[in-house]
């Protein structure tokens, strides 16, 4: 059993932590956390991306170790493996970790990632073309830093978000965007049918 899988244990209890099944393939280990907030959430978290020291520039010292997660709404069935818009999470944290190890980059919050070159959306179901890795919202007390052994490891949520959304976040500022993002009711739920935070200029009569 890994370090963190026993820090989880430990915060959530036995029964709400377990190993994800590993698929051919798969870069890295996931375990899936069962929590509530007012309405059930399944976590779907890295297993060992935190090993990894992270080359954070010098103002970000005290950053280099993280996991990163999808929070997935009751409805979500990670278990129909054939179907595209329920499956793409298992596929994209995936990559996201082998991404930043491989290439010895580092994460932080507000850092996005382009699904695809050039962007496209998600799936069928999920419009987002690009995801923002953010601390937890919702979660944010039940996924505040862990210690782990000799490290603090800290959780970094990804947020599908709209071609729109990431250029006014490129634009403004990942602090102001971040703010405007949370009053705006966005958090880190993965949701079919958000809308952007931002109205299109067009209307309809």
């Amino acid at each position: 059993m890994s370090k963190l899988k026993k820090a989880f244990i430990q915060r959530f209890g036995e029964n709400r932590v377990s190993d994800y099944p590993s698929q051919d393939g798969d870069y890295i280990d996931l375990l899936k956390i069962e929590v509530e907030k007012k309405f059930p959430l399944t976590i779907l978290c890295t297993n060992g991306l935190s090993l990894y020291n992270m080359p954070v520039p010098e103002r970000y010292k005290g950053l280099e170790n993280n996991e990163i997660f999808f929070c997935l709404p009751g409805y979500w069935d990670l278990e129909d493996k054939d179907n595209p818009n329920m499956n793409w999470p298992l596929k994209v944290i995936q990559k996201l970790a082998e991404n930043v190890m491989e290439n010895q980059l580092w994460y932080g919050p507000g850092h996005t990632i382009a699904n695809g070159n050039p962007s496209t959306q998600i799936s069928e179901t999920m419009k987002q073309d690009n995801f923002l890795l953010a601390e937890p919202i919702v979660l944010e007390d039940l996924f505040a830093p862990l210690k782990v052994g000799d490290k603090e490891v800290r959780f970094l949520a990804i947020i599908p978000i709209y071609h729109r959304e990431f250029e006014r976040k490129m634009h403004e500022g990942y602090p102001k965007w971040i703010k405007k993002f949370r009053a705006r009711n966005g958090n880190e739920i993965l949701d079919d049918y958000r809308h952007s935070i931002y109205k299109s200029r067009w209307k309809l009569f």
